[in-house]
């Protein structure tokens, strides 16, 4: 097995992200996603190509929706009557007459320009949510993508590590046909193997439920992905944390804006309504006519619309703390995964220092002491174990370090621009 791995590594975008970029302009690829990826393409398929992201970008629609009726006039009412006079003539000394009239309502409150810069900050809102749900959708399906490598590294491990215990096999049957090996050696051989066969079992469920876990996250039916890449650890930019650039927080902060309009259209809608009319009266036999117009009037007596105005008010208020709570949580994930991300890069270089360069002299002094009958079986069979487990631990450590730069990035909003 290798055990050269370069100290770290800078995830680019050639090659495989031109399908992703491919399937977010084409609905057939969107619904058939490419069954080898890497960590870019997956990136690109959670903000860009999902069937959840798509879900998302709804609302966009339903906020450009309620601005085109925000941005609507009034319609005027139209009413027409037509009377009879069956007894004394009143009306112009007619027995039937007709009247239309035409009602008008007057926005002078200036209600029609509140609606639109309320319904304004609601599509702004809505691309802020959408962006932190494509951001939050890409960090958790690139540690996804991250667990998929792992359950396949460690699987070839585990395949590798069979394949190890079958050539040993091989030697000790050799000698026990020479009478240099008992019985018992083949016998402790064949358990180990077992032992390691059924872990390999075990390895393959685990990369199935990996498959399925990307697939889930994205919303691609019947998806079985293929990670493509090694396990290497990300390049993270340094710099102090900036919470005005998260995704999250910049949704909350535009809902903020968007409650604080509605509370200006809810001050204005209280405002008596008011309606210009307009009309005409005539009768017939003989003929004569009456044009009238007049204003109408709200008198707002039992419903004054504060409730509506309360209300608004109140969701302000609750945008307002969401804004600060989501800061304070931004600010915690970030400072986590900066600890997380130092912790974790200091503990995979120790290793790397102290165990893997070890492990080739372990194998080879254990095999050397065995053949000379200096060592039994079972110190082969550890040897063995610890070189295999070792690099399944260091794959493991280069995983975790992987997902917790990713959450940094994702933090600090920052995702898309360092994997680019």
């Amino acid at each position: 097995m290798n055990n050269a791995r370069p100290p770290r590594a800078v995830v680019r975008l050639p090659g495989i992200a031109c399908l992703a970029l491919l399937a977010a302009s084409s609905p057939l690829l969107a619904q058939t996603p490419p069954a080898r990826v890497d960590l870019a393409t997956v990136l690109t398929l959670a903000r860009e190509t999902s069937p959840k992201v798509a879900l998302e970008r709804q609302n966009i629609a339903i906020a450009r929706a309620e601005r085109r009726t925000a941005g609507a006039w009034p319609n005027p009412t139209v009413s027409y009557n037509h009377s009879r006079q069956p007894g004394e003539l009143t009306n112009f000394s007619s027995t039937r007459a007709q009247e239309v009239s035409v009602e008008l309502p007057l926005l002078i409150a200036g209600q029609r320009g509140a609606r639109i810069e309320a319904a304004e900050r609601g599509i702004a809102a809505a691309k802020a949510r959408f962006a932190a749900s494509g951001n939050d959708l890409a960090a958790d399906a690139g540690a996804a993508f991250i667990a998929l490598l792992l359950a396949q590294e460690t699987l070839a491990t585990r395949t590798a590590g069979v394949d190890e215990l079958s050539r040993l096999r091989d030697i000790v049957a050799g000698r026990q046909v020479s009478g240099m090996a008992s019985q018992y050696e083949l016998l402790r051989v064949d358990v180990e193997q077992a032992s390691w066969r059924a872990q390999t079992a075990e390895a393959e469920v685990a990369l199935a439920e990996a498959q399925a876990q990307l697939a889930t996250l994205l919303g691609f039916s019947g998806w079985q992905p293929r990670g493509v890449g090694e396990l290497h650890p990300l390049e993270v930019a340094p710099g102090a944390s900036e919470t005005s650039e998260n995704p999250a927080f910049i949704a909350v902060r535009r809902e903020e804006e968007a409650a604080q309009a509605n509370v200006e259209v809810a001050r204005r809608e209280r405002f008596p309504e008011v309606s210009l009319n307009a009309g005409r009266f005539w009768t017939s036999s003989p003929f004569g006519a009456t044009n009238t117009v007049g204003l109408s009037v709200e008198i707002p007596i039992f419903d004054t619309r504060g409730g509506a105005l309360d209300k608004a008010r109140t969701e302000a208020l609750s945008a307002n703390l969401r804004r600060h709570l989501t800061k304070a949580e931004v600010e915690a994930d970030v400072y986590r995964y900066s600890v997380q991300v130092a912790q974790r890069g200091a503990t995979l270089e120790r290793f790397r220092a102290q165990m893997m360069p070890n492990l080739p002299a372990l194998k080879q002094m254990a095999e050397d002491a065995y053949r000379l009958g200096k060592s039994s079986i079972t110190e082969l069979l550890d040897a063995t174990r610890a070189r295999y487990e070792a690099h399944i631990d260091q794959s493991t450590l280069v995983a975790n370090l992987m997902e917790a730069q990713l959450r940094l990035q994702a933090a600090r909003g920052k995702l898309s621009v360092t994997l680019d």
